[in-house]
């Protein structure tokens, strides 16, 4: 059968050893028929090492690299011309590595694969080609030599196998060839548990093999099936357990130190693996996060991120949270720490605990949380988080009182960058939340700049302006207040609602979320000082008949509408335009239809009871079918609130010579009253209870009227004739 062959050529690297170049490539066999077509195709994953060792002695310039690039394509069959400029890359690595010298052309790429700027540790920032002033050479071809040394009894030879083992890893294209090995991870994994607490030096390497290994996902079920993960867990147990010990020797400073080191790096390892939510759980039963907390104490900066970042990942599991609440002081106390690293991650673990309610009482209970969370909030980095921080602290009223009693500068801070050009919405929303309390809405309105904001507000109808100023309408303390500093001090002059009226007649009905707002601006204004006649001549009245059609507004909407009707019913003169207009028509339709709805029906009763009061809407009330409406509640649910409505209606009607209602009125009340005795007229069981749809059958049943009862009268006439 004929085949055909193919190379595909694949990525170029240097070897470990730095003599030779890696060329990678797949050989792709195909199977062809007897007409040629291919069968099936076979396809292998090879390799050839180029050495290059000698021939880059005596390099001095770039273009000798170049040179040597192009003849090593030209005499290599597996690499193709387009791969030149890759060949080059990894000569100048070589080159770089062997002298520590760098051509111009190609710094830059090498420069940013081989130093790391993270800071916080001068290890971190040495170059590939200074290793071996921290580790010894390294061969992969003596992978199984540097195995057997971890055999020795000797404790130094096991060191020096297991740091020349570190130093293999740190070459990351080596990596899947270690992982694969079949002793290599579970001998390391068996001479951690073994020889750890024997030998600093060696739990050191050890734990960074597993690091490196642990930062790339696909080396996790290597790790996970020689239990290097719980062998790493028992490590950091220990050691957190031996620090109390050692705490208390003054002459172990330096000790605490290198420990602290190991602690970093056990917890890198188990941070990076905790991907995988069974082997966090794991963690989390051998106690992992009543461990960690404890290590907060230390100075040693490296470490205190490690911890916190460890802990941050942790807090999402609700069992972890629940005991995490408990170090807030903790917590609360790096949030003052002057790397900037520690501080914005203990501001995150913070920001994930306060997610819940215990865990913001928590954070409220410590004095120094607010204070350094407004510095927080001054600078780039933690702005964001410190005010979403803020924002969840104040969303809780005992919460945010106590806040505002131990920080009244808050406010004033939050009003100044609610005004900023950027208008964050973490920074409305927190003055929300704190326009909400009634003592912070009192400091709000003593910034001089908050005028100047609400009108900003009212021009850009911005929805969260506006419901900061409908929160501060809402208190009684606040609400004089109010009406004196948007007056420019003289709390007749009511302009600026003329503004908001002009602005509810703009506002489609699409817009509901600045509706709501604007209309419980008005609705919260339950106060003498507002001049509603002159509102209404303005034009309040002229879009409610709209906004109160069913269905054609949002539900929040009608509601915000009904109340400010109340207010309206409860002023005489703005009371004598209501029969003019058509709200008080629409009211029927609006009870028939937002019944289910608890809050809505309330205040439309209470709506109906103010109406009832003045005789000026009274009559026009009473002569639409609200009463009927009326009695359909009573029926259906038994409303409290509407009984009494039926009451005062009967109360009215008593002073008219001709009542409309009254004996309809009194016909349902006697039907409400008598229902066991009328489900005994209709054959029920009267000692059953009868279900509501029977109670309505019954009431529908004819018992009870006029016809009904002189039918009764007439069969007892005839029966007293036959009897004489």
């Amino acid at each position: 059968m004929p085949v055909k062959k193919h190379i595909r050529p694949g990525k170029i690297e240097a070897s470990p050893n730095g003599d030779a170049l890696v060329v990678n490539f797949t050989s792709e066999v195909t199977h062809l028929d007897e007409d040629g077509m291919p069968i099936s195709v076979e396809s292998t994953q090879e390799k050839r090492e180029v050495p290059v060792g000698q021939a880059m002695r005596g390099l001095t310039t770039s273009e000798d690299i170049r040179s040597l690039a192009r003849e090593i394509v030209e005499k290599c069959r597996y690499i193709p011309e387009s791969k030149t400029s890759q060949v080059e890359k990894v000569l100048n690595k070589l080159y770089a590595l062997q002298t520590d010298v760098q051509f111009k052309d190609f710094a830059g790429a090498t420069k940013s694969s081989t130093h790391r700027t993270t800071g916080g540790d001068s290890n971190r920032d040495r170059a590939p080609s200074q290793l071996e002033d921290l580790l010894p050479f390294a061969s992969m071809h003596s992978v199984d030599d540097y195995i057997e040394e971890l055999y020795e009894e000797d404790m130094d030879m096991k060191v020096q196998g297991a740091r020349k083992l570190l130093r293999l890893c740190t070459e990351v294209p080596v990596l899947e060839q270690l992982a694969d090995h079949s002793t290599l991870l579970g001998v390391l994994s068996r001479e951690l548990r073994e020889n750890a607490k024997r030998s600093y030096e060696l739990a050191v390497a050890i734990t960074g093999i597993f690091l490196i290994f642990a930062n790339f996902s696909c080396f996790h079920a290597a790790l996970s099936k020689y239990q290097c993960g719980e062998v790493t867990m028992h490590i950091l147990e220990y050691e957190t357990k031996r620090r109390h010990a050692l705490q208390k020797d003054a002459g172990c400073h330096a000790l605490l130190d290198r420990q602290d080191h190991l602690l970093q790096i056990c917890i890198l390892v188990l941070r990076a693996i905790s991907e995988e939510t069974a082997l966090e759980l794991k963690f989390v039963k051998h106690n992992i996060c009543q461990m960690l907390p404890p290590l907060l104490s230390r100075q040693h900066e490296d470490l205190l991120f490690s911890t916190l970042n460890a802990l941050h990942k942790l807090t999402i599991f609700e069992q972890n949270k629940d005991v995490l609440i408990g170090e807030m002081p903790r917590f609360v106390e790096l949030l003052g720490h002057p790397a900037n690293e520690v501080f914005s991650m203990a501001l995150r673990l913070c920001y994930n605990l306060s997610f819940d309610a215990r865990g913001r009482a928590a954070l409220a209970e410590q004095s120094a949380v607010v204070p350094r969370l407004m510095h927080a909030v001054q600078h780039q980095s933690t702005h964001k988080v410190a005010l979403k921080l803020l924002y969840h602290m104040t969303l809780d009223p005992p919460v945010r009182s106590s806040l505002i009693r131990t920080s009244p500068h808050l406010p004033s801070l939050a009003l100044q960058l609610a005004r900023g050009k950027e208008q964050e919405p973490e920074a409305i929303a927190l003055l929300v939340n704190l326009a909400a309390d009634e003592a912070a809405a009192c400091l709000i309105l003593a910034e001089d700049s908050f005028m100047a904001v609400a009108l900003k507000a009212f021009k850009h109808k911005n929805v969260g302006m506006l419901k900061v100023v409908r929160h501060i309408a809402s208190h009684t303390a606040s609400r004089s207040i109010l009406l004196d500093v948007m007056g420019g001090g003289d709390s007749s002059s009511y302009a600026w609602l003329v503004q908001l009226v002009q602005m509810v007649k703009a506002t489609a009905a699409d817009r509901h979320d600045v509706l709501v707002e604007l209309l419980g601006i008005f609705a919260a204004l339950d106060c003498p000082e507002v001049p509603w006649f002159d509102l209404c001549e303005a034009g309040l009245l002229e879009p409610l008949p709209r906004l109160l059609m069913v269905g054609f507004a949002e539900d929040d909407v009608v509601l915000e509408a009904v109340m400010l009707l109340s207010l309206l019913a409860l002023d005489s003169a703005a009371a004598a335009l209501l029969p003019s207009s058509k709200v008080i028509g629409l009211l029927p339709d609006l009870l028939a239809a937002k019944s289910a709805d608890a809050d809505l029906l309330v205040q439309l009763l209470f709506l109906v009871q103010c109406l009832l009061m003045l005789e000026e809407t009274r009559d026009v009330l009473l002569e639409t079918d609200v009463p009927l409406h009326l009695m359909d509640l009573v029926r259906s649910s038994s409303q409290a609130e509407a009984i009494e409505l039926l009451d005062l209606i009967l109360a009215v009607e008593s002073h008219n010579d001709e009542p409309r209602w009254t004996r309809r009125i009194q016909e349902c009340k006697f039907k409400l009253h008598n229902q066991e005795w009328l489900a005994a007229c209709n054959g029920q069981d009267p000692e059953r209870s009868p279900s509501p749809d029977a109670s309505k059958r019954s009431m529908n049943s004819g018992w009870g009227t006029t016809e009904m009862q002189d039918s009764r009268r007439e069969e007892k006439k005839s029966r007293r004739k036959k009897g004489r």
